[in-house]
Parts: C-alpha cells; sequence; structure tokens
C-alpha cells in the first residue's frame, strides 16, 4: 500500500457577533511542522479584528495498492 499525503488546508475559525465564521489559507505542504504551522496562525490571527475561537489543519491522505 501507498500512501500519498496531499496539501492541506490551515483552518482559522473566528467568532464575529455570535456566529463562527472560518477562514482558510490552502496549499500547506505536508512537511510543515505543526510548530511553524501554528507561528502564522497566530500571526494571521493577530491582523484580525474577530477573536480567533479555533485553529485547525487539516490533511487529507490518499491510499493506492
Amino acid at each position: 500500500m501507498t500512501v500519498l499525503e496531499e496539501n492541506g488546508i490551515l483552518d482559522i475559525i473566528v467568532e464575529s457577533n455570535g456566529k463562527k465564521r472560518r477562514e482558510s489559507v490552502t496549499g500547506i505542504k505536508p512537511t510543515v511542522t505543526d510548530a511553524d504551522l501554528y507561528e502564522i496562525a497566530t500571526s494571521i490571527a493577530n491582523l484580525l479584528v474577530e477573536p480567533v475561537a479555533l485553529i485547525r489543519r487539516r490533511v487529507s491522505k490518499t491510499y493506492t495498492a
């Protein structure tokens, strides 16, 4: 079996007027460390007016025989 990890997505969930809204950055390379990605996410969050509720990394993997 071969596993291919594809580019992921960085989600920053913010709260605005009691509602949650997602800001996404696509094309996150699988080789990026969680620590580096968190540093980038917090830098982006500091530019936003709304408070950040959640920072999430989404990954996609393809399995072939």
